[in-house]
């Protein structure tokens, strides 16, 4: 057996356990259509707040029992709904154009690993809003979304580990007065939408090689 055939198959059966042990059938639209919607919904949440300041109703801030806090969290939820099921809709569809399981461990491994980070933050995000505190909301959120990714990256594309990090640095820069908004859209919109493009390219990184 020449030398060539043995490349050949030592890369099949890394491609075999590669696929077993990590869900590789991540869509690029699971990026780019999460990205769409944070944008919108971030665009609407900063019509909101500028509506509230020309109105005059909320000179004296905001509280946690605010029509307005009402509108933005659940503008939030609206956003978080059809981002999970968007991501969730095109990568399964990937999956079963690709002939792989969608439910195997490692999708299974990777949610669990994923879910994690994202209910502590779920916590924490429920106190800052009980305490009103919105100056550290972004930078949470975004700091146990990058922990989020970078946990689940063990299960899927060494990209999402890549990702995570930019997460969480942008996380430094949320906490800026005036920086919330304008950061949150940069890491939940255009890094989406640009890590999603990439993802369409012919000749886009996978699994180790990241």
């Amino acid at each position: 057996m020449s030398s060539n055939q043995y490349s050949e198959d030592i890369a099949h059966i890394r491609s075999m356990m590669e696929r077993s042990s990590r869900f590789i059938s991540l869509s690029g639209w699971a990026g780019i259509l999460p990205g769409i919607f944070a944008l919108t919904g971030l665009a609407l949440a900063f019509w909101l707040i500028q509506i509230s300041k020309t109105s005059g109703l909320y000179d004296n801030g905001v509280d946690n029992k605010s029509p307005l806090a009402f509108q933005l969290v659940l503008t939030a939820f609206v956003v978080l709904a059809l981002s999970v099921f968007s991501s969730w809709y095109t990568c399964m569809r990937k999956a079963k154009a690709e002939h792989q399981s969608t439910w195997s461990p490692a999708i299974q491994n990777m949610l669990i690993y994923f879910s994690i980070p994202l209910i502590a933050g779920a916590v924490v995000v429920g106190w800052v809003y009980i305490k009103e505190d919105w100056g550290l909301m972004a930078p949470v959120i975004l700091s146990f979304y990058g922990l989020a990714l970078i946990q689940a990256s063990h299960f899927t594309l060494k990209s999402v580990y890549w990702l995570g990090l930019i997460e969480i640095s942008l996380a430094l820069l949320a906490g800026i007065p005036g920086w919330g908004i304008p950061i949150l859209a940069i890491g939940f919109g255009f890094v989406h939408i640009i890590y999603g493009i990439l993802q369409f390219a012919p000749n886009s990184p996978k699994g180790d090689l990241i």
